[in-house]
């Protein structure tokens, strides 16, 4: 049903089929990736698990029939009294129906705890879903931005790559017009070869993060090769967070998937341990039937039955103790589990934000060192053309150029990235939060 509705809205959706959209990307890691279609499958197992146990509730039904044949003549129907005047039917070949109904009446409440362990099962398994779900997206955001930083990094390379080909040419001029020395050339000939020997490792990085984004979205590599991807930025409403610690810390212990996945289970293996030790107690059944009994010549006689029974193993050599104990055991562990799984959260709360914190900043700085060092640039090929700068001088400046122009394309998607983190970790990451967080540029 997940499946059908997430390729419905990539259907109905307006699509630009110039460029691949983060959002799409998303729908369709949801609608095929296996990850989220185990997680799925175990939804319907654990809503199974609850019918299969509600239904102790309900009355059993069962239809039972045998026709044997004995060695001796056996008595056709039962012996209820002795008339010596018609004495009682015997034959070889005897037949039996009986339709035949029990419910149990009190159970000590091994019913209900089984209940409730489904139920908390299920709960699991909703909560292990949403997990899947939002770990493939940030998944799927990860490779995005992925391959717009590698493509970003290749497309400075190529402005590098660019800007010495020219500085290459212009020593060559230069060298043969006699206005400049034969190591200005071969300077200019080392740094373009050292910088397209980088764009070929850049190019390589390119070609690796398209396979994995096209694994991830279930998509052909050279339809992601061959697409544009548009470019993302943080909107206004996700840059800032007004939270404090504690009180991000408290959304993640209260929405973090992983702790509510570890909640459940905590409550699944509480109630088994009720249901463990009803064991130990009686059980009180209500049985009613209608028997038919005949021989092979068809004669039927037919009687109805009701009763009521107990049913209380008085010794089981330990196993219903020990049941007990592997069930207050299986709690115990749970329990520290979920204590555990809240630790991590918080941990993990920590790491997002001073991630998000830190890319930031360094998006600010690395933005004004790309505008310093293009201007430093600029100042250097100008010098080096009037003569007051050397070469050597504006190779290294282009130099700093690219790594920096490379390093805040960098910044830039490893700020969105390590939102996307925050929001995970929060509870908060689903389709919904990426369309309003996430804007498209044009």
């Amino acid at each position: 049903m997940h499946s059908i509705l997430l390729l419905s809205l990539i259907a109905l959706a307006p699509q630009d089929t110039a460029r691949l959209t983060v959002t799409t990307a998303i729908d369709r890691a949801l609608a095929t990736h296996p990850a989220v279609a185990v997680a799925r499958a175990n939804v319907d197992v654990a809503a199974a698990e609850v019918g299969q146990s509600r239904s102790a509730w309900l009355p059993t039904v069962s239809l039972d029939g045998s026709v044997n044949r004995f060695e001796k003549p056996m008595i056709v129907w039962p012996l209820h009294g002795l008339d010596l005047r018609h004495p009682p039917a015997f034959d070889t070949e005897l037949s039996q129906a009986s339709l035949g109904a029990a419910y149990t009446l009190f159970d000590f409440g091994a019913r209900s705890a089984k209940v409730k362990a489904a139920e908390a099962s299920r709960g699991a398994a909703d909560a292990t879903l949403s997990a899947a779900e939002q770990q493939l997206t940030a998944r799927t955001v990860v490779a995005y931005l992925r391959v717009l930083t590698a493509r970003g990094v290749l497309a400075a390379e190529d402005q590098r790559v660019g800007a010495l080909r020219a500085e290459l040419a212009r020593a060559r001029q230069r060298f043969a017009a006699g206005k400049a020395a034969r190591l200005d050339t071969l300077r200019a000939a080392a740094e373009l070869a050292s910088a397209t020997a980088e764009r070929v490792s850049s190019d390589a990085s390119v070609e690796v993060a398209e396979h994995d984004l096209a694994r991830l979205i279930n998509t052909a590599y050279d339809a992601v090769r061959a697409s544009p991807l548009a470019a993302v930025h943080l909107a206004r409403a996700a840059e800032d967070d007004p939270l404090t610690r504690s009180a991000l810390v408290a959304q993640a212990d209260a929405a973090n998937a992983d702790v509510q996945v570890a909640a459940q289970r905590a409550r699944a293996a509480s109630a088994s341990v009720g249901a463990a030790k009803a064991g130990r107690l009686p059980q009180f059944q209500a049985t009613s039937a209608i028997v038919d009994r005949s021989n092979i010549t068809g004669r039927w006689l037919s009687e109805w039955q009701m009763g009521l029974g107990m049913s209380w193993p008085l010794f089981t050599g330990g196993a219903r103790e020990r049941a007990v104990d592997r069930a207050e055991a299986a709690a115990r562990a749970a329990r520290e589990q979920l204590r555990l799984t809240r630790l991590s959260a918080e941990q993990q709360v920590d790491d997002a934000r001073a991630a998000y914190d830190a890319s930031r900043v360094r998006v600010t700085a690395l933005d004004a060192a790309a505008e310093q060092a293009a201007e430093v640039a600029r100042i250097t090929a100008l010098a080096r053309d009037v003569g007051d700068g050397t070469q050597t001088d504006y190779l290294i400046a282009e130099a700093n150029l690219f790594r920096a122009r490379s390093a805040l394309v960098q910044a830039r998607h490893g700020v969105i990235a390590a939102r996307v983190e925050l929001a995970r970790v929060l509870g908060q990451l689903n389709r919904n939060w990426i369309v309003t967080s996430l804007e498209t540029q044009p």
